[in-house]
């Protein structure tokens, strides 16, 4: 049976272990950023504690005893298991932090609505929205998934596709009563968003109006201002039921009309390939897409392709 109280602390270890790897006193008070006095005391509380020479003097280094170069061999091999098993642990709790990145319209208008769910099933994750236009940098760690919208040109990243619809929306208070034909929503009108491809031009070619793009009223680069300038009765917005549906179903937004289109555009879930199989990762992708299971698009009159996503 060993004896415990002949059991020496980890960190005279550490300090043994160091000093024989640099064969000096030195060189291992430089290592573990020590001071030669505190290094020659450990060691020499160490090798009393064990009745048994670990160290010679040899110069002005030291040199391993037999019973010694043993020891320390065994001891580095323990003490790169319990790094490897602490970096190990750090590596999955890491991911009990999900990083989402995303754009503000989708946080604000359809992510941040349903998320209280996600958290309510998985109360072991915390979820940082990282809510910015800019792209974050999946590849180099800036988040762990995102949501992006768009034709899908994102090589090397795996990602899964979801579809959108734009239908016409306007607030119950424009003009005083909503709009009753196509004809009767003028350019004027309008309140526009700069997202590329998502124009007006497909919408009044589906609804079978010969009109020009709109070229005044307010253009916002966020359809979450659209849609909320659009509520407050500022405009006729061209909006996403994606991201309106809430507005719609609340009555703070009124579908104007029956015509719908397909947006060319669609949303998808990013990640690096290494984390697909994280389950942080694998949570959140799962949920995410019962959720996008359960959105139904609106049904409509008229429904338009206006480009093929890539």
């Amino acid at each position: 049976m060993s004896d415990h109280r002949r059991r020496p602390a980890l960190g005279s270890l550490r300090v043994f272990v160091a000093a024989a790897r640099s064969q000096s006193v030195t060189g291992a008070a430089a290592a573990l950023h020590l001071t030669h006095g505190a290094v020659s005391h450990q060691l020499r509380q160490l090798q009393d504690r064990l009745g048994i020479a670990l160290f010679e003097r040899h110069g002005r280094g030291l040199r391993l005893t037999a019973h010694g170069a043993a020891y320390a061999e065994e001891l580095a091999r323990a003490f790169a298991d319990i790094d490897q098993a602490t970096d190990r642990l750090l590596a999955s709790r890491a991911y009990r932090r999900l990083r989402v990145s995303c754009m503000p319209s989708f946080a604000a208008r359809w992510l941040l609505p349903r998320l209280g769910n996600f958290i309510a099933r998985h109360p072991d994750y915390d979820v940082e929205v990282q809510s910015s236009a800019r792209l974050a940098d999946i590849k180099g760690g800036e988040a762990d998934v995102a949501l992006r919208f768009g034709h899908g040109r994102y090589p090397e990243i795996a990602g899964a596709t979801g579809s959108s619809v734009a239908p016409g929306c306007a607030s119950r208070g424009y003009g005083g009563s909503p709009a009753s034909t196509p004809g009767s929503t003028s350019p004027s009108s309008a309140a526009g968003s700069s997202t590329p491809d998502e124009h007006w031009q497909p919408w009044f070619s589906a609804a079978g109006l010969v009109i020009d793009e709109p070229q005044r009223g307010a253009i916002f680069d966020d359809s979450s201002l659209m849609l909320m300038a659009a509520a407050s009765g500022q405009g006729v917005a061209l909006a996403r039921h994606t991201l309106a549906v809430d507005d719609l179903a609340s009555g703070r937004l009124l579908r104007l009309f029956t015509t719908i289109i397909e947006s060319p555009l669609a949303y998808y879930f990013l990640s690096r390939p290494a984390d697909e199989e994280q389950p942080a990762v694998v949570s959140f992708r799962d949920w995410l897409f019962q959720e996008a299971a359960s959105y139904c698009p609106p049904a409509g009159e008229a429904m338009t392709a206006t480009g093929q996503g890539d």
